[in-house]
């Protein structure tokens, strides 16, 4: 990847079809009807965005980051709750530069750390953020109701 072959911009609607199949290869399929209105929930929430990674005119990668207040700390906390690359265009360092503008991000917005959740199988993602420096900090305990 040339870096000045991939810009970064926020998601819109426009985008549908490539997020529902980058989702879909994060194991988390969405139908491309449904993603307007994600987009739109996630931009009412005061402190998130939903960044994609472009090369021409196609998304190649997805990136969401949150940003909330927190009681423990004085400064509001950063979660990277998605981050997607295509599966033909991995390991040219488009995570690698969706993370960093994360980073950039969470920083504009304040927060005091950026930390991510990953599940146990992936074992390959654990290795990507611990090569970014991210310390394996915690477990996450998740609990699913039946709506």
């Amino acid at each position: 990847m040339s870096p000045d072959s991939v810009t970064f911009r926020a998601a819109d609607a426009n985008d549908s079809e490539f997020l529902a199949r980058l989702l879909a290869q994060l194991g988390y399929p969405a139908d491309a009807d449904e993603v307007p209105g994600r987009i739109e929930a996630l931009a009412q929430f005061p402190a998130a965005i939903a960044l994609v990674a472009v090369i021409g005119k196609t998304v190649v990668g997805l990136i969401t980051i949150h940003v909330f207040p927190s009681l423990h700390v004085a400064q509001p906390v950063a979660w990277i709750t998605s981050l997607v690359v295509d599966s033909e265009h991995r390991g040219q360092g488009i995570g690698s530069a969706l993370v960093a503008e994360a980073e950039r991000w969470a920083r504009e917005n304040r927060a005091k750390r950026l930390s991510v959740s990953s599940g146990l199988q992936r074992e390959e993602t654990h290795r990507f953020y611990e090569a970014r420096n991210y310390l394996r900090s915690g477990l996450r305990f998740t609990k699913a109701f039946e709506n």
